[in-house]
């Protein structure tokens, strides 16, 4: 796994809760609770990836003592993590050039099936508005993982490859970073499980591969916070200078790549970092073993990670839409809400986007050719009626929004979507899934704030959720939000008021 040019910093330390919660919310709160990574995330430029796989032989033996250069930062995510080395960690280091080279995939490495998956991936990209026509995928892919990727740790070789030779403030806390990867392959054999969900290729049954995905970067996240949070205010600021450097080469280079490609990318880290926060919180790393052994199978939760808290993480059994004469399965499994939502906000306005796929129930998605071109068949049913009507209107606005052959219409308890791949340039929507991205990690975050606070969960679930219905992400995340504006502060202690009433 490779890291992100610039961690967030964590968050503040809230002040102790008093015996009598008030019905007023702390602005420190609100700004505090985005501090988290919104600033990072509002730079195309946070990319962290997934290292591609390079059939590489595996290394014959793990060394029997470290390299000098990193055990230090072995011995902090060991202390912050809770976890120790079953062996050390082969490490290498790269030339920049070589190291570019390597963390992207020549076309010549790609076999017929390889070409062929990549194409009827993009197509049904294309078909559901999320990639625009003409895009080299695999370009895309290869421009995103070479834009300044400072290190990654390999679950095929267990070897972390460092990009130069100079051990800079931000090397340190990627190293925290993939260290963290290397301890929880060790532990929990991530490895293996990710080979294994792999294998089950186009045609999984759930989305359990991206929510393990998200759980291993969001607690390496977690821990480099960890570890930013041990410096000393000098060194912090050294490392955030040293990230931001980073991040303004890395955004350059990310100009020509479809913004969805980097958030489909970026997502696993953001929101599984907001759902490992939240466990943490509530039960230290001893709480993010137990994720770790039994991990939810459905990534709703990364969109809502106080489901996680509250134990609600099943999901309705929903029937594979059947194929017609002349239709050829390419893909089959749960479409999930994640991809849902990430859908949604490219024609739908985001917190209808985001209220839509909170009531997600279940779904399953069917991937076809008809005619020489790819489509997705997806059923899908809410957690209740409304909030399947609420789904449906949503799509109903995507469709009118699509100029294609889209549609969407009652099925039993639930419903159908159908789109197909477009030539059309305009078939793609309004590029907003890094603003989509950003939205839902601020109501995560905020929530989780307000918890730390000594807000009771239900309480701080719903506040987080009516102020992103009440300011934008942006104002959210602005510093200065808010400050000395007696307005604000009014509206704040309404929403608080209005979740106590719900509450009650």
């Amino acid at each position: 796994m490779s890291e992100a040019l610039g961690s967030p910093p964590s968050a503040p330390t809230p002040p102790p809760a008093s015996d009598e919660a008030s019905s007023e919310i702390p602005l420190w709160l609100v700004v505090g609770a985005v501090a988290v990574l919104v600033a990072a995330l509002g730079l195309t430029a946070f990319v962290l990836l997934n290292q591609p796989d390079k059939k590489e032989a595996p290394v014959a033996a793990y060394p029997k003592t470290w390299d000098p250069r990193i055990v230090k930062y072995a011995h902090i995510a060991e202390k912050e993590r809770g976890l120790t080395f079953v062996h050390p960690v082969a490490v290498r280091f790269l030339p920049k050039e070589e190291f570019q080279k390597d963390v992207r995939t020549d076309e010549s490495e790609l076999d017929k099936n390889d070409k062929q998956d990549l194409e009827r991936s993009a197509g049904l990209l294309r078909a559901i508005g999320m990639l625009p026509a003409g895009v080299d995928l695999l370009g895309a892919l290869n421009d995103a993982q070479g834009s300044d990727t400072l290190a990654y740790y390999s679950f095929d070789d267990q070897r972390v490859t460092v990009r130069g030779t100079e051990v800079t403030p931000a090397m340190r806390s990627t190293l925290v970073h993939e260290l963290t990867h290397a301890l929880q392959d060790q532990h929990f054999a991530i490895g293996k499980r990710m080979k294994e969900l792999s294998n089950q290729g186009l045609d999984s049954p759930t989305t359990e591969s991206s929510v393990l995905d998200a759980i291993v970067e969001g607690d390496a996240v977690r821990v480099e916070a960890l570890y930013r949070d041990s410096l000393s205010a000098k060194q912090q600021a050294a490392l955030d200078q040293g990230q931001k450097d980073d991040l303004t080469t890395a955004q350059a280079e990310l100009k020509g790549v479809p913004k969805v490609i980097v958030t489909m990318m970026t997502a696993p880290y953001a929101l599984g970092q907001a759902m490992m926060q939240a466990v943490a919180d509530g039960g230290g790393n001893t709480a993010v073993d137990a994720m770790f052994r039994e991990p939810p199978t459905h990534d709703a939760v990364l969109l809502d990670p106080f489901a996680v808290l509250s134990g609600d993480t099943s999901a309705k059994q929903v029937a594979r839409p059947a194929l017609a004469a002349g239709e050829k399965k390419i893909a089959a499994g749960e479409f999930g809400a994640v991809t849902w939502y990430f859908m949604l906000a490219e024609r739908v306005p985001l917190v209808q986007a985001l209220d839509a796929v909170s009531g997600w129930g279940g779904d399953n998605m069917v991937g076809f050719e008809r005619d020489g071109r790819t489509c997705a068949r997806v059923a899908y049913v809410g957690d209740t009626d409304r909030d399947t009507a609420a789904m449906l209107q949503a799509l109903q606005t995507w469709v009118a929004g699509s100029g294609s052959n889209a549609t969407v219409s009652p099925s039993g308890d639930g419903l159908v979507f159908e789109s197909c791949d477009s030539a059309s340039p305009t078939a793609a929507g309004k590029d907003t899934s890094e603003n989509a991205l950003q939205l839902a990690a601020v109501r995560s975050f905020l929530g989780i704030n307000l918890m730390k606070a000594g807000a009771p969960q239900e309480l701080a679930h719903c506040v987080a959720d009516r102020l992103v219905h009440t300011y934008s992400a942006a104002q959210l995340s602005d510093p200065n939000f808010g400050a000395n504006d007696p307005a604000v502060k009014a509206r704040l202690q309404q929403v608080g008021l209005a979740c106590r009433g719900a509450a009650q």
